[in-house]
């Protein structure tokens, strides 16, 4: 388990290099100058608060849940232009909520990005065919991760 004090320096590890790394995305996270709004569906404290900040400094609008049950909620309640959702949820498998998500009126075609600290125990191939998701490790970089996001955006608004 990570202490709150490697939370913090992790924090400011990213504050200090989002500046550096992100300028360019900036203009890409909007949408009829709205930010892009992202549903993060993660149910470890320490991963929801390193996902938020950098996604929140690279420019994104971002809403949380720990919960499946309270993103599907909030899936009903509002429009998301791209969900992020840990795989491995207490509630759900990532399968079964995507599955869900994908009845909730608008989001048959919003992107949606999968991850997991154990992505080798997934079958990426069925879960990219049979779910249309894009799977990412949660090893990944910040930067990594706002690339791939702005991939998936773009890509979405040239299917529609």
């Amino acid at each position: 388990m990570i202490g709150h004090g490697r939370i913090k320096e992790l924090l400011f590890w990213v504050g200090r290099h989002c500046t550096q790394i992100w300028p360019a995305h900036r203009s890409e996270t909007t949408m009829h100058s709205q930010p892009v709004h992202i549903l993060v569906l993660e149910d470890e404290p320490k991963w929801r608060k390193i996902t938020e900040f950098g996604l929140t400094t690279a420019g994104f609008r971002v809403t949380m849940a720990a919960e499946a049950t309270k993103a599907l909620l909030l899936a009903q309640q509002e429009h998301f232009d791209l969900v992020l959702s840990d795989y491995y949820l207490p509630d759900y498998s990532g399968t079964d909520f995507i599955q869900l998500l994908r009845e909730i009126d608008g989001y048959q075609c919003v992107p949606v990005i999968l991850w997991s600290a154990s992505l080798w125990e997934l079958n990426e191939q069925r879960l990219r065919d049979d779910f249309s998701v894009l799977l990412m490790s949660k090893g990944c970089s910040m930067k990594e991760l706002v690339d791939k996001i702005s991939g998936c955006l773009a890509t979405a608004r040239c299917a529609r």
